[in-house]
């Protein structure tokens, strides 16, 4: 099931119905599967950016508590300067503290560099979906199968994280700022996205905007790999198995699906990469950790595997509604797109039947259509051929005349259109039946 190519007419296609385009239906080409690729994508983070803003606080959250325990005279004292060390309780007490102390411009920390990932990190996750699975998946031989989904997702998704990563490091740096007693984690101190580029270009030079990146990489694998092969999976069951309509409630429950997918296999490394992301670093070495397995020991050593899924609730409330809202963003404008090239395609057959150019198609240019359209068959003569072509232009207008003139306007155009392809299978029977005259 295709991820961004827009679907084929209904019924078959007839050539003379689009004279502009060589005999076939105007379709999405490649530049704007990559554009909406790119735009549903950005537009769906500026809904669910404060539930990341959330997931990052909430998965910092922790990170010196084994130091504070220790510092302290006793047990006692230390399990208690622990516990208030947890700023946040939970996912919507985190939501309500950085709103009553930040207000919503806290809430959207990070939107700028946000939207600069999820654009450039889609162009490929979603955009190269397509392109690689026709590479390797013939659709003669029908559905690809899930392991091929998940090889297709999981290599977009490594494409994309290897675009997007400067964006999601500065993204989470400006997730975690706060001031006073909500502020966790190592605090940058950022103003702004120039200022945090600046930063990191001229303290760890231009390849520190990839530190993490394998860890990105990582993630990606395994979340646009379940992703991307949930989704379509869904996609397809909903509309071959259960007659869904490919429309926005399919959209909003396969991407919604996808979602809760994606976040059990991808939070455990989102946490990791957090944690990595965020901390000092001095000489282009971190000072918490050293890499992506020195957090995962010292996450299980400090705080035990359950902080795998720090965050979790509000990492899914974050990307459920982000996929869902993706999903619904990047079908209304496939469709969109798809419905002005049909028109288009509408309005360049019927210029070429209105002979006379005033708007309308009379009996005579309905038939003269219909003519270019089913040539005579060979085993017609020309009288039965015309009484044929005739009775079919009756049709047609009584069909697709709503208003009752006798001609077919342009918004009646559709509905003529749609009945010639009905007649198709009629002209059919007239080409293969055997005269016994």
């Amino acid at each position: 099931m295709s991820m961004v190519a827009d679907t084929h007419p209904q019924g078959p296609i007839i050539p003379e119905l689009y004279p502009k385009n060589h005999g076939k239906p105007r379709t999405l080409g490649p530049a704007e599967a990559f554009f909406i690729s790119s735009l549903a994508p950005a537009l769906a983070v500026i809904f669910t950016n404060p539930f990341d803003t959330a997931k990052v606080r909430l998965q910092l959250q922790g990170e010196r508590m084994k130091q504070i325990m220790k510092a302290a005279v006793t047990k006692e004292a230390g399990e208690l300067a622990a516990k208030n060390a947890m700023v946040y309780k939970g996912s919507f007490d985190c939501l309500q503290k950085i709103y009553i102390n930040e207000g919503l411009k806290g809430l959207q920390k990070g939107l700028t560099p946000a939207m600069l990932r999820e654009s450039s990190k889609n162009f490929f996750r979603l955009g190269m979906y397509d392109p690689i699975m026709s590479a390797i998946h013939n659709p003669a031989d029908g559905s690809p199968p899930a392991w091929k989904r998940v090889i297709v997702g999981s290599i977009c998704g490594a494409m994309g994280a290897l675009s997007c990563n400067p964006f999601e490091l500065v993204k989470t740096r400006l997730q975690s700022s706060a001031a006073g007693k909500i502020a966790v984690g190592h605090q940058h101190g950022y103003t702004g996205v120039i200022s945090a580029l600046r930063s990191i270009v001229s303290t760890d030079g231009w390849t520190g905007l990839y530190r993490g990146s394998l860890l990105s990489v990582a993630r990606s694998i395994a979340g646009s790999g379940s992703n991307l092969a949930a989704y379509s999976m869904l996609k397809e069951y909903l509309i071959s198995d259960l007659g869904w309509e490919d429309g926005t409630r399919m959209d909003v429950v396969a991407g919604l699906g996808s979602g809760i997918v994606s976040c059990i296999f991808m939070n455990p490394i989102d946490v990791v990469r957090t944690r990595y992301y965020n901390q000092p670093y001095k000489d282009g070495k971190g000072l918490i950790y050293s890499s992506g397995l020195d957090t995962i020991k010292k996450l299980v050593a400090n705080e035990g595997v359950t902080a795998f899924y720090k965050g979790a609730l509000t990492h899914f409330l974050r990307i459920g509604p982000h996929f869902c809202l993706t999903f619904v963003f990047l079908g209304w404008l496939r469709r969109g797109l798809s419905d002005y090239y049909a028109r288009r395609d509408l309005q360049d057959s019927f210029s070429v039947f209105d002979e006379d150019g005033n708007g309308t198609l009379d009996r005579s240019e309905v038939f003269h259509a219909i003519e270019k359209i089913f040539p005579r068959p060979l085993n017609l003569g020309q009288d039965e051929y015309r009484a044929l072509l005739y009775r079919y232009a009756s049709q047609v207008i009584a069909t697709a005349d709503r208003n009752k003139d006798s001609v077919i306007s342009f918004d009646e155009y559709d509905a003529a259109i749609k009945e010639i392809k009905k007649l198709r299978s009629d002209m059919q029977f007239h080409k293969t039946r055997t005269s016994f005259a």
